[in-house]
């Protein structure tokens, strides 16, 4: 009834209804902030091998897709499995992910698949389960930004001063090369390196801070950004950006470990929460909703999103399947 084949040029133009399906659909059912490649877009990027793409086949029309990549070294990285109508959808999607696993079947001897398995594709997870899937749970969380009672709220929060030898500064590109450093040693015991093995070193958190930094991630907020110094090395950080048209995101916020325990996360994150509050006032930018995404089991990171007025909004299985040793 169903077939799968690797997409290919004689597909082109009737895929496009199944492509643009999922493009209206993508933040009512997966919750996508960013705006999804147009079709051509995706071709192109399709052609230069950037994207790979499997097409699920019911007679000769193309009735879903499940797209990837295969850049990332050590990482594959399955964005979207999305088929058309809800009829035997737990089964196209079956299909669909099989015809994945044989195509990756090599590179996944040195590399593991990252799944974020959000808004509906959540119903798959007890199926992928199957096929040797893990799982964090991971939480994401608003700050209402144009909210007037939570603003002065967050205005009310007082801290002590901070400690001798310490002093947390807006971030230049003097501190890039410490910042990846300090990336590198902040999350390399945390259950994201499971997910997205650049934290495991130095090469990657070097990828991951040049594409906060140099905005492949979205646009960089150098000014609310925050850098911990301690005798002027650079030991935690709280980076900001806009990742869509009114959505400003916080996407990494650490500290090394012979730092903490001296509430000084929660001093840089309460400044650079001000500050896109005061630039978003200004003009100088305009967003309607800043939003971060942290372990739901990281009690500590849970407890001082709250404490700064973050509300928990949804969580999401971000799924990973460790390298095959077959």
């Amino acid at each position: 009834m169903y077939q799968t084949e690797v997409l290919s040029e004689k597909y082109f133009k009737i895929f496009m209804g199944a492509y643009n399906d999922f493009r209206v659909n993508c933040k009512k059912d997966y919750r996508f902030e960013l705006e999804p490649l147009e079709y051509n877009d995706f071709l192109d990027y399709f052609n230069k091998g950037i994207i790979k793409c499997i097409i699920l086949l019911e007679g000769a029309i193309p009735t879903g897709f499940l797209a990837y990549s295969t850049a990332q070294e050590d990482a594959i990285e399955l964005y979207i499995i999305h088929c058309l109508g809800d009829e035997n959808h737990n089964e196209k999607k079956k299909r669909l992910l099989e015809a994945f696993l044989r195509e990756t079947k090599d590179i996944r001897r040195t590399c593991l698949v990252s799944y974020p398995m959000l808004g509906r594709q959540e119903d798959f997870k007890d199926t992928i389960r199957s096929y040797g899937f893990h799982f964090v749970n991971l939480a994401v969380l608003d700050f209402p930004v144009t909210d007037k009672k939570e603003t002065k709220t967050l205005e009310k929060i007082r801290f002590t001063d901070l400690p001798i030898g310490y002093k947390i500064v807006p971030y230049r590109e003097i501190y890039k090369e410490e910042l990846r450093d300090c990336i590198y040693k902040s999350f390399i015991n945390t259950t994201d390196v499971y997910f997205d093995p650049r934290f495991k070193t130095l090469k990657g958190a070097d990828d991951i801070t040049n594409k906060i930094t140099e905005e492949i991630y979205g646009r960089f907020l150098d000014t609310a950004s925050r850098i911990l110094l301690h005798e002027n090395s650079v030991v935690g950080f709280c980076l900001a950006n806009i990742t869509g048209t009114e959505i400003a995101n916080i996407p990494l916020v650490g500290i090394l470990p012979e730092h903490r325990g001296l509430g000084l996360s929660e001093v840089m994150l309460k400044q650079t929460v001000e500050e896109i509050i005061k630039l978003n006032r200004q003009g100088i930018i305009a967003v309607n909703q800043l939003n971060v995404s942290t372990d739901y089991d990281n009690a500590p990171a849970m407890k001082m999103y709250k404490q700064m007025g973050f509300k928990l909004t949804y969580t999401y299985p971000q799924a990973f399947l460790p390298q095959s040793v077959s």
